[in-house]
Formats: C-alpha cells, structure tokens, sequence
C-alpha cells in the first residue's frame, strides 16, 4: 500500500513529536512524498510564526535525511493532485478537510492520542 503526504500532516506531526514515517511504515505502507508537497513546506517556513518555520525546517530535513521516494503530480495544484491520487486508491496523510472529503483512503491523526489513524470508507 502507498500513502501520499500532504503538507498539513507533516508539519503537524512535528508539532506533535510524531515519527509519522517510521510509524506508516511500521503499518505496511510505503511512503512517498509529492515533490509539490516538498516545495511547498519550503514555502511555508517563509511565511510562518516561528513554531511552525521550526517544524517545517525539521519536516525537511527529516524528509531529507530518511530518503523518502518523491513523486510527481503533474501540473495541476496540490490538492487536486493528491485527491486524484486518492480516488485511483492510493491512501493519503492529510489533516485537510477538503481532501478528506474526496478521498476513500486516509491516514490521519487521532486527535486525543497524537496517534495515526488509518480510515478507509
């Protein structure tokens, strides 16, 4: 099984002190990050108050460092990206409502615990 990241989950894992990759991993997925997703936590750390520029910085370099296997996209935005990837069956991380919405397949945080949550509908 694949999970796609989306940004809003990265960082708030960080924020919240969780190894989401060793985690995903250690329930059977393979992680893969979209390169869009990637750019745009750098563009976050730019316009963000300081705990998130931290956790953004933590996020890249974390992502860096554990190797994980970017994709593409493809040209269209962000979201409409993962939520096409999401429909094809591919499970996504994302605290994104939008997304959520669209998608049969996610990976969440639960939100007492700061644990990962798998839903699938």
């Amino acid at each position: 099984m694949e999970v796609l990241l989306d940004s809003s989950f990265i960082v708030s894992c960080i924020k919240h002190n969780i190894d989401f990759i060793a985690e995903l991993e250690g329930m059977g997925f393979k992680v893969l990050l979209p390169k869009e997703v990637f750019e745009e936590i750098k563009d976050l750390r730019l316009n963000s108050d300081r705990n998130t520029k931290v956790a953004c910085e933590v996020a890249l370099e974390m992502l860096k460092k554990r190797k994980v296997r970017e994709i593409s996209l493809g040209k269209k935005p962000v979201d409409l990206g993962l939520i096409e990837m999401g429909k094809r069956g591919a499970y996504i991380a994302t605290l994104d409502t939008v997304i959520k919405r669209q998608i049969p397949n996610k990976v969440v945080i639960a939100e007492h615990s700061n644990n990962l949550l798998v839903e699938r509908s």
